[in-house]
């Protein structure tokens, strides 16, 4: 292909990718446009954060007695009753806090949230979370008061034949019927259960006597004494499996609503219930320190040091310089567009990441146009490829770096290291593909 076409292309393509990371690609949907790149999912410390502290409840319950002393669900004649706390004094425990903090800790790790900041104060057993401010807030803040205590009881004596600690695992699934899709919330009881379940699934049935009277025995499945279902068994469950249709949907809003709901209490029953009850006490919103402002003035000294640097390049090596600043470009525009793709999120220090990276690129670029311009042209190829494999030796162990913290739990070092990654593996591939050619084809005689 003609040199001239070759690199009127690339630059074209790099135009393109720049216009789409940089302002976006939008389509029509309905009356607004919309647009298909992803917004920069920004950390906590750059959006703002919800703050919710929840705190060891201190309220008192009604317990009722009949008149033989029997606990019973509503008051009885001749009963009595007394109030007592909903937590015992003897469980109000730092292990119990520890206990809570952990089990808050991984509820929120099964709801997905991407980042999360979770403290105990030892001493009041109050749990203070921070969380990005976004559609799953809300929904996070009711896994840090919802107690998860799971029951299987009877429905007339509320006898409790089965809890959390008979359970194995919950999952989530669907199956495709003709009236839709019905969404199940299958719960596996463990091992030394599956008799006890098979047992409940034969003796609460529904009955007929002789003169055809239909006589059912239910049980309630409760989350935190609140009645999720009444049912009778019309089967035997012998696998110690219990499924429960939490609903048919005939389009997708329904559907994924189902879904959330059966995946919540699947959430909460593999957890485990907290070993306390707590209640909500502060629901605020705090913002960034920081703001667009901050970052005008760093932004304005970066880009002035970038364009200073380029004219340099340029002044100096001519063609090739020209080639390496349209080369930088269509570099930091693919990494910008690709932490946009892959929903990264951004944190102070992943934004150090990123300016961490366009300098190491920019060094790179001036290493490879020192090397051609001593290299022969005959030898333009070979320098580079030579250049480019000497510059990959030091950037493998930057991409390690980058993976190694990409496994870290705080999300300041995630976000420095999935940016890193990110960042290092598409300038080593960038660079060999197309800033080679581009590069290449500029000094072509």
């Amino acid at each position: 292909m003609n040199r001239r076409l070759t690199i009127a292309l690339i630059t074209l393509l790099i135009i393109l990718l720049s216009i789409i990371s940089f302002a976006g690609l939008f389509v029509q949907d309905t009356k607004f446009m919309k647009n298909l790149v992803p917004e920069y999912e920004l950390g906590m410390d750059l959006e703002g954060y919800r703050a919710i502290t929840v705190a060891v409840s201190d309220e008192k319950e009604t317990i009722y007695y009949d008149a033989e002393g029997n606990v019973v669900t509503t008051e009885a004649e001749d009963g009595k009753s007394e109030e007592v706390p909903v937590n015992n004094e003897e469980d109000l425990t730092k292990e119990n806090y520890e206990k809570a903090k952990d089990l808050i800790k991984a509820r929120l790790k099964d709801l997905e949230i991407k980042e999360y900041l979770v403290r105990l104060d030892e001493e009041s057993g109050s749990v203070t979370v921070q969380l990005p401010e976004d559609s799953m807030t809300d929904i996070a803040s009711q896994f840090l008061t919802t107690t998860g205590e799971f029951t299987i009881e009877d429905a007339e004596t509320g006898e409790v034949l089965l809890d959390n600690s008979n359970i194995k695992e919950a999952k989530v699934g669907y199956a495709s019927a003709s009236t839709g899709t019905s969404v199940y919330l299958s719960i596996e009881f463990n091992k030394d259960s599956k008799e006890k379940l098979r047992e409940i699934s034969t003796t609460y049935v529904t009955t007929t006597n002789e003169e055809g009277e239909e006589t059912e025995k239910q049980v309630e499945l409760k989350m935190d004494g609140s009645t999720m279902l009444s049912t009778s068994f019309a089967d035997e469950l012998a696998d110690g499996i219990l499924p429960i249709n939490m609903g048919t949907a005939t389009d997708n809003t329904t559907l994924n609503t189902y879904m959330q709901q059966a995946s919540n209490i699947a959430i909460l029953i593999n957890n485990g219930p907290l070993p306390l009850e707590y209640e909500s006490d502060q629901n605020r919103f705090i913002q960034s320190d920081l703001s667009l402002e901050d970052a005008i003035v760093p932004g304005i000294v970066l880009a002035v040091i970038l364009v200073i640097g380029f004219i340099v390049l340029i002044i100096k090596y001519k063609k090739l310089g020209l080639a390496a600043t349209v080369s930088f470009i269509g570099y930091v525009a693919i990494v910008l567009l690709a932490l946009r793709i892959f929903n990264i999120v951004i944190t102070l220090e992943g934004i150090c990441a990123i300016v961490a990276s366009m300098l190491l690129n920019y060094i790179l670029l001036a290493y490879l146009l020192n090397t051609l311009s001593k290299a022969d042209t005959a030898e333009w190829k070979t320098a580079f490829n030579k250049a480019i494999l000497s510059i990959i030796f030091v950037l493998v162990p930057v991409l390690i770096i980058g993976i190694v913290l990409c496994f870290a739990a705080w999300m300041p070092t995630f976000s420095f290291g999935t940016v890193t990654f990110w960042a290092i593996l598409i300038m080593i591939l960038y660079n060999i593909s197309i800033t080679k050619v581009l590069v290449l084809n500029s000094v072509k005689k």
